[in-house]
């Protein structure tokens, strides 16, 4: 459930997209939402605003007046478990993995990629690397050395996320939605136990705290913590504000304007795929597909920089021009420029 503001358009292109691509989606008023969320306030707070500013958790006056509702939206509730089974399912096709070891160079030779060196010195070689580290990704492109002719890179970026419980006599893990709401610069999510997911949708108000590399970052939660819970308590009054705090601090992997490399690099035989900025975990198997297609088109010789690759989404018949994924691309001003990508 994604609630309709000014600011997002009231979802129109979406809404439209979502018809032209026959996904099934709904068109909620103030009733329809209430009645699946009962613990529901619909005051408008829009901006959202930090804890500092005086105007913090005061109304503006106005009310949100509907939402669209998409009944085949998920969430991955645990992603180290789906990792593991994707790293399963990849080992009985041969895959083999080597656990708790760090790449200290990316070995080549005239011009292409030859392998990986490990810090204890072993070497594994190969004529495809393909850089799927993550919040190390940026690290790993300067090893490289392919970050001088990029336009987009690739940061870790800090994010702290909130775990609280629902408010009594209420189901949300059983009955509530993942819900994005702009107006109050949070997005939630059921969580086990009864609880709820509370992550920040990067509003302007909220400081970016990008860290050097992806394991030496402060692993506590700030005050930012009690901002999100309180904001969602904004929409949800009965939400009670727990003295203990829970949840995840960890990293996004934050591309420039927060849209995903999936790309070649000026390094032969070296490819990307990084800078998924905390929106595209659910894409993976898809985007696995198509960096398998585009490593296919590019070694039988295709220059995918002049040409790029034209991909066919295997259970909808689309196709995808993945040029705009490029490295090389121009800001994309159309993005968010935050989680919702």
């Amino acid at each position: 459930m994604v609630m309709r503001t000014p600011e997002n358009d009231f979802l129109n292109k979406h809404l439209k997209n979502s018809l032209d691509l026959n996904i099934p989606v709904e068109e909620w008023d103030e009733s329809q939402i209430l009645a699946r969320m009962p613990i529901y306030a619909l005051e408008s707070y829009h901006p959202p605003k930090a804890r500092e500013d005086d105007a913090f958790g005061q109304p503006n006056g106005k009310s949100l007046h509907g939402a669209l509702y998409w009944p085949n939206g998920g969430y991955v509730t645990d992603p180290a478990l789906s990792s593991q089974n994707l790293a399963d399912a990849a080992r009985q096709y041969g895959a083999e993995f080597r656990m708790g070891v760090e790449v200290a160079e990316i070995m080549q030779a005239d011009g292409k990629v030859t392998g990986v060196r490990l810090a204890d010195g072993g070497e594994i070689h190969a004529p495809i690397v393909v850089n799927v580290a993550g919040p190390g990704s940026a690290i790993i492109n300067e090893m490289a050395g392919v970050t001088e002719e990029m336009t987009i890179k690739t940061r870790p970026l800090r994010q702290e996320v909130v775990h609280v419980p629902s408010p009594e006599g209420f189901d949300f893990e059983g009955q509530a939605p993942v819900v994005s709401d702009n107006d109050i610069g949070c997005y939630v999510r059921p969580e086990h136990g009864n609880h709820i997911l509370i992550g920040s949708e990067d509003p302007e108000c909220d400081p970016h705290y990008w860290t050097e590399n992806d394991t030496d970052y402060d692993r506590n939660f700030t005050e930012q913590w009690t901002t999100q819970a309180l904001r969602y308590a904004q929409r949800v009054p009965s939400l009670g504000i727990p003295s203990k705090l829970r949840g995840v601090v960890d990293l996004y992997d934050a591309s420039t304007d927060w849209i995903p490399i999936y790309d070649k690099s000026s390094l032969g035989g070296y490819y990307m795929a990084c800078g998924t900025s905390g929106n595209q975990y659910k894409n993976a198997p898809i985007a696995g597909k198509m960096m398998a297609a585009l490593i296919k088109y590019c070694e039988d010789g295709a220059d995918h920089d002049v040409a790029p690759l034209d991909f066919q989404l295997p259970y909808i018949q689309r196709n995808i021009d993945v040029g705009f994924y490029s490295r090389k691309r121009q800001i994309n001003e159309e993005s968010s420029f935050s989680v919702l990508g």
